[in-house]
């Protein structure tokens, strides 16, 4: 029978088409992320083709960023986006392609002895210097009680881009992601060991967003009803202010 028809695959053969090790896949089991649909008489696991593509899932979402609780969360959901999720991770992987075949071509138009002859040439090639968005930022995840409301809000708030949204069977949003000049900010309901900030305590961290027109970013905030805890001021060399959003997260943006 060929492979692509099997009904099942063994913890092994499933390692050996994959590239994972068993021990990834018993760890996954563990977890309860990755249960196997059924065991064999001698009590072997045994993977089904829906496995199979909930596995695909997690190395995606993997890739993506995702912790592998995170993961869990989201693939136990009903009627979850995943397609969108992995159609986010494409977009970024494709940016980050042509920014570096980008940087190649400047590479070779630009010999070392012409950038050091004229200063201009070797600031436009620093431009291109930027670091690779994917490998380098760092993950924002953000907790809110109402996740559906802080994805709005944000957008409407603070200008942050639309991206995933990813509902439960009930229809009631755990998930979602903004996009943002510094790359994508995740918002997360609360969960054991995650929670919203208290509106009665100081905040404990500040998320720093650098935007490329402050006077008129400070303006959307304020109309849209941020509360502005320092307004538009210069600190230790950065042009920036502060505001809380409506669930008393800080927020720090800066002049880019």
């Amino acid at each position: 029978m060929a492979e692509t028809e099997r009904p099942y695959w063994r913890v092994g053969e499933l390692s050996q088409a994959t590239g994972l090790t068993v021990r990834t896949l018993h760890h996954y089991h563990q977890i309860g992320l990755l249960d196997p649909a059924a065991r064999s008489a001698g009590g072997h696991r045994l993977y089904a083709p829906a496995d199979v593509r909930r596995l695909m899932y997690i190395v995606v979402l993997r890739r993506a960023g995702l912790s592998l609780a995170a993961i869990k969360e989201v693939l136990d959901r009903d009627r979850i986006d995943v397609a969108a999720l992995i159609d986010q991770q494409r977009r970024d992987l494709e940016s980050v392609l042509m920014d570096t075949v980008e940087f190649g071509r400047r590479l070779q138009d630009a010999s070392i002895d012409e950038l050091s002859r004229d200063p201009r040439r070797l600031r436009e090639l620093i431009n291109w210097v930027t670091p690779n968005p994917i490998a380098s930022q760092p993950v924002v995840l953000l907790v809110y009680a109402d996740v559906e409301l802080a994805y709005r809000t944000l957008i409407h708030m603070f200008g942050f881009g639309p991206g995933v949204i990813a509902r439960d069977g009930d229809g009631h949003v755990g998930y979602a992601e903004v996009t943002g000049p510094m790359g994508n900010i995740r918002l997360h309901w609360p969960r054991p060991g995650l929670s919203p900030p208290d509106p009665a305590r100081d905040p404990s961290s500040m998320t720093t967003v650098e935007v490329a027109d402050l006077d008129a970013h400070y303006a959307q905030a304020r109309d849209a009803g941020a509360r502005i805890v320092r307004p538009l001021t210069t600190q230790h060399g950065a042009r920036e202010y502060l505001a809380l959003d409506h669930e008393h997260h800080l927020w720090c943006f800066q002049q880019a």
